[in-house]
């Protein structure tokens, strides 16, 4: 079996810096153990390497949006290539033109939601998400939101094939655990980091790790921020990233459904993979009970689960582990064994193949 994994970007500074991005790529690193697998991404210019066993082609993109790039003899011989195409997001003109063309040459088509997307598709206005034989979707919260859709806007097959995390890479160091709370992610106004930093108060500290995406969302930030012990990271590579992971206290993502601008989302996470680094890393979690996060943490075992927009909630439970370190190390540690059992890339790719192999 010969597998094409399409992605419109890719986890780099070139590209984009997200749990999207890097989902795409290490289930197609992880998949390229098993099988032949290429992965094909859109840059502003064109490349191709390997990384082991995974072929990677970067097609120079289209400009006339972001999210375009497939008109290209490349991406056509590689569909042509391929047993198997599989489409991450949903709203793009590579999924949209990979399932037309797959249709063509008779190849099977899935696709992936990973909460992104441009106004463009073609899907928002034709029944081409149909056409898909099964969409491969993060967690039960995302399956539950496309039943609810028309089934003009998605096939019959929803399938749930969660996540994973590097494991090796995303591991407990030897050092000593800080007292400092850690967030990580996009600083964008529905992950609630400002609910967070009204949580730090007192002895409390925080490192905020993060790219920069809203500009005045990050200056409210560093307002509320006056005064308290919040360090701002914008630019951390991976392995200071692990680091961190490493040395906090608690890891919290205090995802919202409503914002701080008075805007609504019903998609503030729908994995969360934050969360499993941290826990691969035997540091336990702070999560908001919003969309797909309580499918990741068993409440009370390998973290703790919150309501959302509630800094007093966030506050008392970054005290409980202040106060009980123990518990903290113990939270830690089941969440990692938690990690190698549910989530790891190998299991992900199974069940790809799995759903591959299944699907007429």
């Amino acid at each position: 079996m010969r597998v094409l994994h399409i992605s419109p970007t890719f986890f780099s500074d070139q590209s984009f810096i997200g749990g999207a991005e890097r989902y795409a790529y290490e289930l197609a690193k992880a998949m390229a153990q098993k099988k032949e697998v290429v992965f094909l991404s859109f840059a502003d210019e064109s490349s191709l390497h390997s990384d082991h066993a995974l072929q990677v082609e970067h097609i120079k993109r289209d400009h006339l949006s972001f999210y375009t790039g497939p008109f290209s003899l490349r991406f056509i011989k590689w569909v042509r290539w391929a047993d198997v195409i599989h489409c991450h997001q949903v709203s793009t003109i590579g999924t949209d033109l990979a399932i037309i063309l797959s249709k063509m040459f008779r190849k099977k088509v899935f696709v992936t939601d990973l909460g992104g997307g441009g106004e463009y598709a073609l899907s928002y206005h034709l029944p081409l998400l149909r056409q898909a034989n099964a969409f491969l979707l993060l967690s039960e919260y995302s399956r539950r939101l496309w039943e609810r859709a028309p089934l003009e806007s998605r096939p019959e097959s929803l399938k749930v094939i969660y996540g994973g995390v590097d494991t090796e890479k995303f591991s407990p160091g030897n050092g000593k655990k800080s007292k400092t709370v850690l967030f990580v992610g996009r600083l964008l106004p529905h992950k609630g980091i400002d609910y967070l930093i009204d949580a730090i108060e007192g002895k409390l500290s925080l490192n905020v790790v993060g790219r920069i995406y809203h500009e005045g969302y990050f200056e409210l930030l560093e307002a509320k921020a006056k005064g308290k012990d919040v360090k701002f990271h914008t630019e951390l590579d991976d392995g200071e990233l692990v680091q961190k992971y490493r040395e906090a206290l608690v890891t919290v993502l205090p995802s919202v459904y409503g914002n701080c601008y008075g805007d609504y989302t019903v998609v503030p996470e729908l994995l969360g993979l934050v969360a499993l680094e941290s826990m691969a890393c035997g540091t336990p979690v702070i999560l908001t009970e919003v969309a797909s996060l309580p499918e990741v943490v068993e409440d009370g075992v390998t973290g703790f689960l919150v309501p959302p927009n509630n800094p007093t909630a966030i506050r008392e439970k970054i005290e409980y582990f202040h106060a009980n370190p123990e518990a903290a190390e113990k939270m830690g540690e089941q969440g990692r064994e938690m990690v190698l059992k549910r989530f790891s890339w190998d299991g992900v790719a199974r069940r790809c193949l799995e759903a591959y192999s299944l699907s007429v």
